[in-house]
């Protein structure tokens, strides 16, 4: 049972080790926007609500919004949807942080402040799970101390009529 168990969890562990990676994928984007882009405030200009049929039928629905800010001493204007550069929720007026590629000022991410925790979290919860798994199963018996070997009877009863146990020959093969 217990390696039935080992096997039957590989799956979860196959899916806990892809999420690892892809909390080590969120962490080292967030990291490198935050220290390589450069940050900028913008201010929210126009914002429209949206709503679109996706195919199986649902609705989504969400934010259009246009915002100006400054990047590499030039304005800029951004408009579009939201949720690509992570804004769900604004209001004419507002003031958001933003990061901005220097190489493509257009390039904008306000998830570079907020996206390494929600990492962090899979980081967590994931390699937690995954080395419990390896040492629970894999790990934890293999370093205890041999069982000592099973020692035959220092007193033998025998038949002096028995013949000498005969060894066994294999089953495969010729006979």
């Amino acid at each position: 049972m217990f390696v039935f168990a080992r096997f039957l969890l590989m799956p979860f562990v196959l899916i806990a080790v892809t999420l690892f990676a892809m909390g080590l994928h969120i962490i080292g984007t967030a990291l490198h926007h935050q220290l390589a882009w450069h940050q900028t405030v913008a201010t929210v200009t126009d914002v429209s609500p949206y709503s679109e049929m996706q195919r199986n039928g649902l609705t989504t629905e969400g934010i259009n919004v246009a915002v100006t800010y400054v990047a590499n001493d030039a304005p800029m204007t951004w408009s579009g949807k939201g949720k690509i550069i992570g804004l769900y929720a604004a209001s004419k007026g507002d003031q958001v942080e933003f990061y901005y590629d220097p190489a493509d000022p257009s390039s904008l991410d306000t998830a570079a402040m907020k996206g390494w925790r929600g990492g962090l979290l899979l980081l967590a919860v994931t390699g937690g799970f995954t080395a419990f798994y390896v040492w629970f199963f894999w790990l934890r018996g293999r370093n205890a101390p041999p069982a000592p070997p099973i020692m035959p009877s220092p007193v033998r009863v025998t038949d002096p009529d028995a013949k000498p146990p005969q060894q066994q020959r294999g089953t495969f093969g010729r006979r």
